[in-house]
């Protein structure tokens, strides 16, 4: 059976650049060589509206507010404390006084995060990015017009 087989389907590629983003780096190039196999058009689709983390993070302030508001609070501190002490500060007026306080404790009582740490991290990031996405509380057609999927999907 073809890897595409199973994704040519309403919604179908939703679900494989979720799979693609969310998998390793070696797992993702073994995918989309596998795709790249079967459609070249459709890999070079994929890797067109992947997101990363980096990507992400380079994001408008406000946009990324709504993505952390949304995310898991220590998969949120993670992340802030790898950004530095700066990046707390940025959000702080516009996360509640709880949140805040907890992400500030967790933040506190955090070593370095390890590199499987901050992968799970990176990865509930992007998953929240697309279930936002999709609920339409951000539009990825806004941030940036060649990440939005919902013509392709």
């Amino acid at each position: 059976m073809s890897i595409l087989a199973r994704y040519r389907k309403p919604g179908g590629f939703r679900q494989l650049i979720q799979l693609i983003e969310t998998s390793q780096p070696v797992k993702q190039q073994q995918l989309l060589q596998a795709v790249e196999s079967e459609d070249p058009r459709w890999a070079q689709l994929l890797r067109d509206k992947k997101i990363t983390p980096e990507m992400v993070l380079d994001w408008d302030e406000s946009y990324l507010l709504v993505v952390f508001e949304h995310m898991n609070t220590r998969h949120c501190a993670t992340i802030l404390y790898v950004l530095g002490k700066g990046s707390l500060l940025k959000f702080q007026n516009a996360f509640t006084v709880e949140r805040l306080n907890e992400v500030n404790r967790l933040i506190k009582e955090m070593v370095e995060p390890s590199a499987v740490e901050l992968r799970v991290a990176h990865i509930h990031m992007l998953e929240t990015v697309r279930y936002l996405d999709e609920e339409k509380k951000i539009a990825l057609s806004l941030i940036d017009p060649k990440l939005d999927i919902s013509e392709a999907a």
